[in-house]
This record gives C-alpha cells, structure tokens and sequence, in this order.
C-alpha cells in the first residue's frame, strides 16, 4: 500500500425520516442560515418547509438562494456570496444533489476569500496557478440524489463562466461538510433518469479508484472493497428501478455514494480520475448530465483497453463484475446503461468528429500534468484521449 493520511470530520445523520433534525443540527454553527438550493425547485417545496420549521424551532432564521443550475457556474456562486455578506450569513444548508452542494461550498469558501473566486479552481495541472481557501462557513448538506457524494468530501466542482472550464476547488482544511443529514427517504421519488445517473456517477467513482491502483502494489483488500461496493450500487440500482419507494435500497445508494468518495477506497492507493477529467468537459460543453458524461466514458475506456497489454484491472473488472471477456462486459454495461435510458454516446449530447480536437484540447488544457499526459495508471496521452472520446461517438 502507499502511505497516505485519512481524515473526514463528517458528522453524519443517516436514516429515513432524519430531516425534522436539521433545526438542532444548525442551531450548533450559526443563528442566520442560508438555504441553497436549485433555481428549478418546486420538487422541493415540502422539504424546504420541512427544513424551515426545524430551523425556527431551533431559533435558526433563514434566507433562501435558489439561483443553482445543474453544472453549476462561478457566477452563481459569486451571487450567493453577495446574499451571504449583505444578510450577515453565518452559515449555509445545501440542499440538492452534487450541483448545489458543490456551488454551496464555493460559496462558503467565498465570503472569506480575497482573490477573485476563480483563483481558487484547479484551471491547469500542468501551471498551477490555483490560490486555495484557508476558511469557509459552516455548511450542513442534504443530498437529495445518490451520486456524486460530495457530502463527505472537500472538493467543489464548478464552471469558470468567462473561461468556459468546468474545474474544482479541493481544501480538506475547510471545505467538509459540518453535518451530511442523509435522509434516503429525500430520493424515493426521483425522476428515473436521475437516478440512474447517480448510480453510474457512484460506480465511476470506484471504478476510477480500481483500476487507477498502482499495479505494482497487491491491493486485494481495496480490489474486493471496490467491487463490494459497485456489485451492491448496480443491484440497488436495479431494485429502485422496479421499486422506486424501496427506502432500504434508496439507502444503499445514498451511502454508497457517500463511501465511494469520502477517502476510504482510495487511501492507500491513488485518487486519480481520469475519466471524470474528460466528464467534465462533455459536461462544459454540452450541460450534460454528470452521470450520463461518466457512462460514456466508462465504456469507452473498457473498449480502449480491449486490445491493450496494460489491461489487467479492466479485465479483472470484467470478470468480477461482469463475468465474462472485456470486450462483452463494455457491450454488457452499455446495454444496463441503455435499458435505463441514459445515454452512452456523446453524439447524444451533440458532439461530433468535428468537435473531439477542441474536446480534447481542453482535457489537455486542464487535466494534463507538467509531463504532458494524463495521471492515471497508466498514463494517457493527447492520442490516448482523443481516441476515447472517438471511441464514444
């Protein structure tokens, strides 16, 4: 194993039923909270009245930023933090999936910041030019979609408006949630598409980890975490699709969302996301769906490797996971993903050849490291990239 540090200060609240306690919860960091939440919000009107009883109860007063997108944007942000300074926030409650939760802790970060807010985001790994927050408020998160698990984590995944770069902004030192009030009765009645998307963006997570393990070191333990964690994602995946109010199953896939990116399946090994990398550029381009840019590359990056001879974990994941040949595993999980309706080719989002130099480019511009490749095991040239994305028409 490599050596590594773990810390997540997380207090988490799990359970069906948990978010009456959100009051209480707050009443410990703050006395005038902010709610953020999406512009599109009426799915949520019972639960923020939910939410705003608990916190008069608790003597917490509240005001409301509805003003968050999916793939939210640094403008976004840089509004809620005017709300914050000219309302004398001293906290905030992210309620959402990972779009508002991550725009919430831009936010938080922000009140304190004395750059301009892009100056915090990760634009280039080859010119590291990035000033990271040393302070943020207080924040509670409310997931309400099993996916990106940014409840448990510090990373805040935004898009740069003038640049027109999706990115983030990673600080252990002050971007963990205070409280994850995980109510896995908040998903039952999502729409399927989302769910589904959530459930592929956990599976990418882990598969990231899995197959980015360094093969040098015998990582059995962390290999049968991982694939523990993505066979229990794909089978209460499948039980929510035939059972969409199966609370049991909702939670599986909130906490497996949660322990998929909180640190445990990749301390000890390493935390590259190549995949995501590219993700986050379909995202950008296209205000594509997270989890749909994610299953598009997955598959790819199955088919990629096919032919390879550095292929190990991608066949180990075929065997464990899929139980037969690579090649028929991509064509399997194409399928799962297809039979749920999302999608597996970019052109679906209305890339074409014409666009996979400009795409790739931008994974270059951002992702690529100061030796010109993309970390990952292994590592990945500008060809490397430019294929896959072709390979994802």
């Amino acid at each position: 194993m490599e050596n590594f540090e773990y810390y997540n200060p997380v207090k988490v609240v799990f359970g069906d039923g948990v978010l009456p306690q959100i009051g209480a919860y707050a009443a410990a960091y703050g006395k005038k909270a902010m709610l953020v939440t999406y512009t599109e919000c009426q799915y949520f009107s019972k639960t923020i009245d939910i939410i705003h009883k608990s916190l008069e109860k608790a003597g917490v007063t509240c005001i409301d930023y509805m003003g968050v997108t999916a793939n939210p944007k640094l403008s976004q942000a840089k509004r809620g933090v005017e709300l914050c300074k000219e309302n004398g926030v001293d906290m905030l409650i992210a309620l959402g999936g990972g779009s508002a939760i991550d725009c919430t802790k831009v936010i938080a970060a922000g009140v304190y910041y004395a750059h301009d807010m892009s100056r915090m985001l990760m634009l280039s790994h080859s010119d590291v030019t990035a000033i990271p927050p040393t302070r943020a408020l207080p924040y509670i998160a409310i997931p309400t979609l099993a996916g990106t698990g940014s409840e448990m984590n510090p990373i805040g995944v935004i898009t740069d408006d003038e640049s027109g770069k999706k990115s983030y902004v990673w600080e252990p030192g002050c971007l963990y949630a205070k409280v994850a009030v995980m109510d896995p009765g908040l998903t039952t009645s999502l729409p399927s598409y989302q769910t589904a998307c959530g459930g592929y963006d956990i599976v990418a997570h882990v598969m990231e980890a899995y197959i980015n393990g360094n093969p040098a070191v015998n990582l059995t333990l962390h290999d049968r975490m991982h694939e523990g964690v993505i066979r229990g994602t794909l089978e209460a995946l499948e039980q929510v699709w035939k059972a969409p109010a199966d609370v049991q199953a909702r939670g599986v896939l909130m906490w497996a969302a949660a322990i998929a990116l909180n640190g445990w399946m990749t301390s000890g090994t390493f935390g590259f996301t190549p995949m995501h990398q590219m993700g986050h550029v379909l995202s950008a381009h296209y205000n594509a769906t997270h989890g749909a840019t994610l299953a598009c590359m997955m598959v790819s990056w199955m088919r990629y490797f096919v032919k390879r001879p550095d292929n190990y974990k991608y066949v180990r994941f075929a065997k464990e996971i899929f139980g037969c040949e690579l090649a028929e595993a991509a064509d399997r999980f194409e399928k799962m993903m297809r039979d749920k309706g999302v999608q597996t080719r970019i052109s679906q989002f209305g890339a074409t050849e014409a666009d996979l130099d400009i795409l790739t480019d931008e994974v270059v511009t951002v992702s690529f490291g100061s030796d010109g490749k993309l970390n990952g095991f292994p590592k990945m040239t500008r060809e490397d990239i430019y294929n896959c994305y072709r390979l994802a028409l």
